[in-house]
């Protein structure tokens, strides 16, 4: 399956909203910290955007994970929290649908999105934040060349009671030019 990146824009949330209200709470938290109470809507995400997107001002770009073949939305992420003087940005609300998981279209938009923030925008470094839980995520952005560079332990207590460690990851143009040579 080919994938190609395009921005969203508001008509696209709803589409987001039905993945990831497939999911619980908890799921909620992964995907985008405490930024949302569960269920998820449309009108919390154009609320939380209401600076816009893909625009400097709004400082989010928003992209749909999209099948070339089918022409069919399968997924999404974010490229946000842009820092001029540091040249980096923080990748995030990255979600894939579940029927298109285990496929290698995380790793392909990913590796998309991390070309786009290099090139496009001319950033040095992208971070991004993750759950220790997630261990499926933390292999995919591992397989892109990102490296863990802190932990925040027990950031976040589950429903079930389990503590979550939020793990700061990071790709730095220099590491990620050396490994396009690969």
């Amino acid at each position: 399956m080919k994938i190609t990146l395009e921005l969203i824009n508001e008509l696209d949330f709803s589409k987001i909203v039905d993945i990831v209200n497939e999911y619980d709470s908890d799921f909620l938290v992964q995907w985008a910290g405490l930024t949302y109470k569960y269920p998820l809507s449309v009108e919390q995400m154009e609320e939380h955007y209401n600076r816009g997107i893909n625009t400097k001002e709004g400082n989010a770009y928003v992209y749909k994970i999209k099948d070339t073949e089918l022409g069919r939305f399968i997924g999404s992420i974010q490229l946000a929290r842009f820092d001029e003087a540091k040249k980096e940005a923080v990748i995030g609300r990255f979600i894939i649908d579940n029927k298109f998981r285990g496929k290698g279209i995380g790793q392909a938009a990913l590796k998309h999105l991390v070309r786009l923030g290099f090139e496009q925008f001319e950033l040095n470094r992208l971070k991004l934040n993750v759950f220790h839980i997630n261990k499926g995520a933390i292999k995919c952005y591992e397989k892109v060349g990102f490296q863990q560079i802190d932990v925040n332990p027990k950031l976040y207590k589950s429903s079930t009671g389990e503590w979550w460690d939020q793990i700061q990851m990071l790709l730095s143009k220099k590491e990620w030019i050396h490994n396009q040579k690969k």
